[in-house]
C-alpha cells in the first residue's frame, strides 16, 4: 500500500510540477510582452514628436543615394551602388539601413614554400537608423567589416549575410560594429553627406560624428 501511495504522489508530482511550470512560463511570457509594449508605446511617443525631423532625413538620405546610384559608372566603380531600404520590426521602430560593398584583396607571407598569398575580401559597410525608445533619441547601428571570400572550412560567406542579427556588437582590427543613441536634431544635411561619402568608400568610419557625439549603447536599460 505504501508503495502505490508513493507511485501515486510521484504522479501527483508530475502533473503539479508541470502546471507550475506552465504558469511560470506564462507570467515571464506576460512580463516579456509587457516590457516590448511599453518599449513600443515609448517610441511610438518619440515618433509622434519627431516624425517630420527622423523622416525627412530618411527622404533625404534615400534621395542622395538615388543621385549616387544614377551618376556613370566610372564614378561609382568601386562600390557599384548602395543599397536603402525600410524594414518592418516588432519593435515599430520604423528602421532603415543603407549599405555597401567592395572587393579587395590582400597579399600576405605565409611560408617558404609559398611565400605570398592572395585572399580576397568583400569590404561590408552598413548602417542602421531607428526610432530610439528615449525622447528625441534615433538609435544608430554601425557595422563595417572585411569578410574573407572563404571560411576556413571552405564554405562561401552568403552575399546576403545580416551584422543587424548577430551577437552583442564589438570591433576589432578588421570589424567596426557599435550602436549608439543620438540627438534627432542632428540629423542633418551635413550628416547624410557625411554618410554618403563612407558608403562610397571615400571616407573612413571615423569621418561619421556619430561615433563621436553619440552615446554607445553596450546594454539595454
Amino acid at each position: 500500500m505504501a508503495g502505490n501511495i508513493e507511485e501515486i504522489c510521484n504522479v501527483m508530482a508530475h502533473w503539479l510540477d508541470e502546471i507550475e511550470r506552465q504558469e511560470s512560463r506564462k507570467r515571464g511570457s506576460g512580463s516579456s510582452s509587457a516590457r516590448v509594449q511599453d518599449k513600443k508605446f515609448r517610441i511610438q511617443q518619440n515618433y509622434l514628436k519627431n516624425q517630420e525631423i527622423y523622416d525627412g532625413f530618411m527622404s533625404h538620405l534615400l534621395n542622395l543615394v538615388d543621385r549616387v546610384n544614377s551618376l556613370p559608372l566610372e564614378y561609382r566603380e568601386i562600390f557599384g551602388k548602395i543599397n536603402g531600404h525600410t524594414k518592418d520590426s516588432k519593435l515599430d521602430n520604423h528602421l532603415t539601413y543603407f549599405s555597401s560593398s567592395c572587393r579587395e584583396q590582400k597579399t600576405a607571407f605565409k611560408s617558404i614554400l609559398q611565400p605570398f598569398k592572395t585572399t580576397h575580401f568583400k569590404h561590408v559597410r552598413v548602417i542602421y537608423f531607428m526610432v530610439a525608445k528615449h525622447m528625441d533619441k534615433v538609435e544608430v547601428e554601425i557595422y563595417e567589416e572585411l569578410l574573407e571570400k572563404k571560411r576556413h572550412d571552405g564554405k562561401v560567406i552568403p552575399e546576403h549575410e545580416d551584422p543587424h542579427h548577430s551577437h552583442k556588437p564589438h570591433s576589432d582590427k578588421d570589424k567596426f560594429h557599435e550602436i549608439y543613441y543620438y540627438e534627432m536634431d542632428k540629423l542633418t544635411h551635413e550628416l547624410a553627406l557625411q554618410i554618403i561619402d563612407w558608403l562610397s568608400f571615400r571616407e573612413e568610419v571615423q569621418h561619421i560624428p556619430i561615433i563621436t557625439e553619440g552615446e554607445p549603447r553596450f546594454k539595454e536599460s
